[in-house]
């Protein structure tokens, strides 16, 4: 199956951004006419990123495909390169709240279980490069398995700690779990407890399971969350008990909309400020009994809430 699905979907690929990058000047005249009719510079910073992201691909799967000597500089390299362009394109800032861990605290210690707010596409890019980049650690990421459809993740996968998980389960926790064990002195693993995007209609679908499952006070709580998911707490605890050495650092942000919630996936981020706060938990404050996980969790992800809730500028 990977086999077939790489012969498939590097060709493809690489001929449609091939193409994209050879129109590029029709396509760039295009959408600035479309920005200037519109009045709107959407348009034009959509090319624009477009473009962007097909050359940097590229060039990385040419760099994978020739044997690369350095995985996580690489990595590394491509998330910057990402984050700087979104930067520059969108205008998008992303700016720590005073008292976060400062650039290398983290990586001084013990290895980190990074628990991150997830609202809306874009923001796991600027948190894959607040970890990265800023606090210097090697980043182990579970994602999910239709990511494997995007090429220079799939051969990267081969070679970086990458978690593909197909849905939640026993195998998903398992796989979760091995990859927490793996974790030594300067990684971290980045998990989204939320297990995806929050969005309204998610957050109402959540808040109804959890009343139709007959978690009457795990739904209270949670129709009363009204910025975050309720949290899955199967993958999180796999991850606490497979580590019992790891920091956890808590990570949650502002997200890309004045409300602190989700925004229309085709509404690019325009002159944006995403604040971001981060908590470091020392290994010994962190639970690592199951049943005590999963109630700490639970906590923790109201604090989430509650400062989301608290900076969000539409009231």
């Amino acid at each position: 199956m990977t086999a077939l699905r790489r012969a498939v979907m590097i060709p493809v690929v690489v001929l449609v951004e091939v193409f994209l990058l050879l129109t590029a000047p029709l396509s760039l005249a295009v959408a600035g006419l479309t920005s200037v009719c519109a009045r709107s510079s959407r348009p034009l910073r959509t090319a624009l990123l477009v473009l962007a992201y097909a050359g940097v691909e590229l060039r990385v799967l040419r760099r994978i495909l020739g044997g690369e000597p350095d995985w996580d500089a690489l990595m590394s390299e491509v998330i910057d390169t990402i984050y700087r362009t979104l930067r520059l394109v969108l205008d998008v800032r992303l700016v720590l709240e005073a008292g976060s861990p400062a650039a290398g605290r983290p990586a001084a210690g013990n290895p980190v279980i990074v628990l991150a707010r997830h609202c809306g596409p874009g923001d796991s890019l600027f948190i894959a490069w607040l970890i990265a980049v800023h606090y210097r650690l090697r980043l182990h990421i579970v994602l999910k398995a239709l990511l494997r459809l995007e090429p220079t993740l799939d051969l990267a996968g081969d070679h970086v700690p990458l978690c593909f998980v197909a849905r939640r389960g026993r195998r998903a926790r398992d796989d979760i779990g091995a990859l927490a064990a793996s974790l030594s002195h300067g990684d971290a693993l980045l998990l989204f407890p939320e297990g995806g995007n929050f969005s309204r209609p998610r957050w109402r679908r959540a808040v109804a399971a959890l009343f139709a499952g007959g978690a009457l006070g795990a739904a209270r709580r949670a129709r009363r969350r009204t910025h975050t998911l309720p949290p899955h707490r199967g993958g999180t605890v796999a991850a606490l008990t497979n580590a019992p050495g790891a920091d956890v650092l808590l990570l949650t942000h502002t997200g890309f909309s004045d409300d602190g919630r989700d925004r229309p996936w085709w509404r690019l981020p325009v002159h944006r400020t995403v604040v971001v706060r981060t908590e470091l938990i020392p290994a010994a404050q962190v639970p690592r009994e199951p049943e005590a996980a999963g109630s700490w969790l639970e906590h923790r992800w109201a604090e989430v809430d509650a400062w989301v809730a608290d900076h969000s500028t539409a009231r």
